[in-house]
């Protein structure tokens, strides 16, 4: 409502761009969404940001702007690399993780090669850490509250863990876990309410056959491979000190200094 609200009291016609592009991509965003609209400053002259308006001056090649649903918007490669610069780094990975794995508007996973081709075209603020974000970004993540998590303890200076894990079935079925640490025979799961209350994640199931059926796949991973088993949610996901005393809790070990977001 915000975006369309100045779209529609623009002279001209406007590109929106890093936050304001994001949504028009459906792009996921950590946190409070912006109050302001972000708009590209093709011409240099830095206008005031200001009546619900952020200006931006960022490099942008005017042949990659697009229209979607009536909006002029950056190209989704700008869109991202934008985000990669201006967002902290769980918000970056959640940004660039859904895009690799197909799961914004294109429906076709993004380029990494694309990405940093990008990023390096033009020297701006914040590349260093874009470049970073870009290299751990990983489409195995299946959902925001994932790509969150695993930024968390990358940031906390945990090891890295195996995604979307594979642990066949003696029915040769396959079972899947979100995360996974075979060296310290543990696995994780992040549960969000979705996986239980949306209709589209339960395939026609209750969510009292989704609860069973979560449980026995957890019964047979740790009987069958002997691992032990770590599960959290939003609320721990979005506190770096709840999710690194449940991680240690359950065995796993901090193997590099923590770092800042």
């Amino acid at each position: 409502m915000r975006i369309a609200a100045v779209v529609n009291t623009r002279r001209d016609r406007v590109v929106l761009t890093h936050e304001a592009a994001a949504a028009i991509w459906e792009i996921p965003h950590l946190g409070r969404l912006p109050d302001a609209v972000d708009l590209a400053d093709s011409r240099g002259t830095t206008p005031r940001s200001r009546n619900g308006v952020h200006w931006r001056r960022t490099p942008f090649e005017p042949s990659e702007v697009v229209e979607i649903g009536g909006y002029l918007v950056t190209g989704l490669t700008q869109t991202l690399i934008d985000l990669a610069c201006s967002r902290d780094f769980p918000g970056a990975v959640a940004a660039l993780d859904a895009a690799l794995g197909g799961r914004v508007r294109a429906r076709s996973p993004v380029d990494r090669s694309a990405l940093v081709e990008g990023l390096h075209r033009h020297r701006r603020v914040g590349s260093t850490a874009a470049a970073d974000a870009i290299a751990f970004a990983d489409g195995r993540a299946e959902s925001v509250g994932e790509s969150l998590s695993r930024a968390q303890m990358h940031l906390l200076g945990f090891p890295t863990p195996v995604l979307q894990a594979a642990f066949p079935r003696l029915d040769g079925g396959i079972d899947r876990t979100d995360f996974d640490w075979p060296e310290f025979a543990l696995f994780g799961e992040f549960d969000g309410d979705v996986k239980y209350l949306d209709p589209a994640y339960r395939s026609g199931r209750t969510i009292e056959r989704v609860i069973l059926d979560e449980k026995k796949r957890s019964d047979r991973i740790r009987s069958r491979y002997r691992r032990s088993e770590v599960r959290w949610d939003w609320s721990i996901a979005r506190s770096p000190a709840r999710l690194r005393a449940l991680l240690l809790d359950a065995g796993l070990p901090v193997l590099r200094p923590p770092r800042s977001a």
